[in-house]
């Protein structure tokens, strides 16, 4: 560890007041540190650092805005005033804008450093901001004077305590000597999909801090930027022994019996098979079962809003409305349009959290698969996604839709099936009477199981489980079904 390590692990903790920042930082910045903040024009830099110096004016502490850009003052504060952190009152009291480009264009860095100096001195801010930091590479007559200034605006802030962040525009691969010198390199930049686009942070370097590596995505609203740690590079949380006796059924007794009493707490499942073939209403059947015992539950959807969904509960009798109403039970439902997964991650985990859910149904995971911008990342994802679940007790059924035939395409991607414990498919098949669907359960890890194949009926009345198996007589196979899907004939 060298002694500029030594000092800042020392120092007290600053926080940034930027929901997820402080997580992908390790904890937030280290007090007296001097941080680089890179990123294209319009990646949110300035944005940024304004929401960090508010957040802290919050705290009661003074911060210090120094402009090294052209654009005045008024114009900079008139586009921060759509955003819910600025206040009106801090300005000029608590949060302090002064321009060094003057001192700058007249002194070079010296003139620019003694500027620096003398106003940290006169208003002893606990956090600077030098916006435009790419005038000083400019001024810079040598890789030696640049590299001599950033020595001794680090001695500066150390000794008056005072966290500084530097603003610059992307360098690309080109080396600077500021990123060896300063204690943290963080990175906003934009990715491109065909015509999507979306904002990533990556945290290069961070002195004296366990940062989250890899690029994280992050978008600009209102109350300004919000930051989702990329699920994978983050531990789950402990919960604990799982007990494997506890039981969690659809409340459909034959059903019921063929899973061994039902899944086990904890378990994940993967409901497997083509459309309209029962993969929602036995969703719904499995939230409403919870909602009987006294459970909460969350279903995650992306193809149908929550009355038209209750809607279809109630026309097979499966009354959820109560309870999606008095928040027994949640409904996210989101569109697959320009959908960001890992904030969608994060919302259904933080309403497990925030919940208590017991019981939790992804209906649909195409949906995630189709909004996954990196598409290479899903697996990981969606593996990063169920291992939390299975930390949090919280048993997890996903539908994966099987094509009604199969083409050349299918089966690219990631198999669902494949991350879980327990598997069940559905499937149609032609009888002498007409189109049946069937139901099996195909793998179930952690108890015995019966693989006995069985009628699922739906209704007006309910959905119901054919108790009997069902043999060989009248069963045909579907015409045109690839072999994954016919039942197979008992023997």
């Amino acid at each position: 560890m060298t002694i500029r390590d030594s000092q800042t692990s020392s120092r007290s903790n600053v926080e940034t007041g930027v929901p997820g920042l402080d997580e992908i930082l390790g904890g937030g910045l280290v007090s007296a540190g001097v941080y680089l903040l890179e990123g294209m024009a319009g990646a949110g830099k300035t944005i940024l650092s304004s929401q960090i110096g508010f957040h802290r004016v919050s705290q009661g502490e003074k911060v210090l805005y120094v402009t090294l850009i052209a654009e005045s003052h008024d114009k900079l504060l008139a586009h921060l005033r759509g955003l819910s952190f600025f206040d009106e009152a801090a300005v000029a009291q608590q949060m302090l804008f002064i321009s060094g480009y003057h001192e700058l264009m007249q002194g070079g860095l010296d003139g620019f450093l003694k500027l620096i100096a003398s106003s940290i001195y006169d208003y002893r801010p606990s956090l600077m901001i030098i916006d435009g930091f790419r005038s000083a590479r400019e001024f810079s007559e040598t890789e030696l004077s640049l590299s001599k200034f950033i020595h001794e605006l680090n001695a500066l802030v150390a000794a008056m305590n005072c966290t500084t962040l530097l603003l610059a525009p992307l360098s690309g691969n080109e080396p600077h000597p500021e990123h060896t010198l300063v204690d943290g390199l963080i990175e906003l930049n934009r990715y491109n999909d065909g015509m999507r686009r979306a904002r990533e942070i990556e945290v290069h370097k961070m002195r004296a801090r366990n940062h989250l590596m890899g690029k994280h995505f992050f978008r600009i609203a209102e109350s300004g930027l919000l930051m989702f740690p990329r699920l994978e590079s983050k531990g789950a949380e402990q919960s604990g022994p799982v007990d494997l006796k506890t039981r969690l059924g659809f409340g459909l007794p034959h059903l019921d019996n063929l899973l061994g009493g039902g899944f086990t707490q904890g378990s994940t499942t993967t409901l497997i098979g083509p459309s309209g073939v029962g993969k929602t209403m036995l969703c719904l059947q499995f939230l409403a079962a919870g909602v009987a015992r006294g459970e909460h539950g969350l279903y995650l959807g992306f193809y149908e809003g929550p009355q038209r969904l209750l809607g279809k509960a109630k026309a097979v009798s499966i009354d959820l409305a109560d309870a999606y109403h008095d928040g027994r039970l949640m409904i996210q439902w989101q569109p697959t349009i320009e959908l960001a997964v890992d904030e969608l991650v994060a919302n259904a985990l933080a309403a497990v959290k925030r919940t208590g859910a017991k019981r939790i149904v992804i209906d649909g995971v195409e949906g995630f698969r189709d909004s996954a911008l990196r598409t290479e990342r899903f697996g990981l994802l969606l593996n990063a996604l169920l291992h939390h679940l299975r930390e949090a007790c919280v048993t997890t059924i996903l539908t994966e839709e099987l094509p009604l035939y199969a083409g050349p395409g299918h089966a690219k991607g990631v198999r669902v099936s494949a991350l879980t414990e327990n598997l069940v498919l559905l499937r149609y098949a032609e009888t002498e009477t007409g189109l049946r669907r069937m139901i099996s359960v195909v793998k179930q890890r952690e108890s015995a199981h019966d693989t006995s194949l069985r009628e699922l009926v739906i209704s007006s009345q309910g959905l119901d489980v054919i108790g009997d198996p069902l043999g060989s007589a009248g069963v045909f196979p579907a015409q045109g079904l690839p072999a994954a899907l016919t039942p197979r004939r008992d023997t």
